[in-house]
């Protein structure tokens, strides 16, 4: 094993209240990343998922989003993580040698943390490498809660307890920028050269997304429809719209900058 898989683990952000959510995603997770090199964990509350190759990190209960991930930050035994929430559901196959040399990429340059994931992508190129790209200071969403590699110092320090994801992502953002390291990010270009990609956001206000119950359905994964609804017909149109307001709002935000 390598230095870099030895100090770096995946993490699965999640809760009891979520828990119908972890046979997709972990059927989904081990199918497309098989030599997955990095141990796997899985945050919760109470609840645990039996499955040999995930190791359950038990909180206690639910007091909010950022505490129970602070709780289990600091039961995480790796100084370096990358960071998954339980509806992100994958799509294709992981180039593991690729997150390895990111993993190394980000030690290298001890930076906070390196984006696999680039929504939104980065504000400039970086000279270390032509596909990674780094995250401007004041930029919106400069922490954003899609997959990435972590320093575990730096995300724990981010946190505040009683705050949502959301909160973090907006309000984290902010304290982020009295933090000086570098924030990096794969660039947006090519999506087939992504080190890894997935369905981003299965589960929208407590809902299945209907693309994602279709996902899991040509994935031979059968979703648990009585713990959770499935949006209607019409919520989807609703999520563009709301979608395109907030793009609309980060425009206007980046260009006040």
């Amino acid at each position: 094993m390598t230095d870099e898989a030895a100090d770096t683990s995946v993490l699965v952000v999640s809760c009891d209240k979520y828990h119908d959510l972890w046979v997709p995603f972990f059927t989904l997770f081990f199918r497309y990343w098989p030599d997955c090199p990095y141990p796997v964990y899985l945050c919760s509350n109470e609840k645990t998922h039996e499955d040999e190759g995930v190791q359950t990190l038990l909180t206690g209960p639910d007091l909010s989003w950022s505490t129970t991930l602070k709780r289990c930050l600091e039961r995480l035994p790796t100084p370096y993580l990358i960071l998954f929430q339980e509806d992100f559901l994958f799509t294709k196959k992981v180039d593991t040698q690729r997150v390895g040399a990111l993993v190394s990429c980000l030690r290298n340059q001890e930076a906070a943390c390196l984006r696999l994931y680039p929504s939104p992508p980065p504000d400039r190129p970086t000279q270390e490498d032509p596909e990674v790209g780094e995250i401007a200071t004041g930029a919106a969403y400069r922490v954003s809660l899609q997959a990435a590699i972590w320093d575990k110092a730096v995300l724990y320090g981010l946190l505040k307890d009683g705050e949502s994801p959301w909160d973090l992502e907006y309000a984290g953002s902010e304290r982020s920028n009295s933090i000086p390291r570098r924030f990096l990010s794969i660039s947006g270009g090519n999506r087939e050269r992504w080190p890894l990609d997935y369905f981003s956001t299965a589960v929208v206000q407590g809902k299945w997304v209907r693309e994602a119950v279709a996902l899991c359905a040509r994935e031979g994964i059968r979703v648990d429809e009585t713990s959770r609804a499935i949006e209607s017909a019409i919520e989807p149109l609703c999520r563009k719209c709301l979608a395109f307001l907030r793009a609309l709002k980060n425009r206007v935000f980046s260009g006040s900058r």
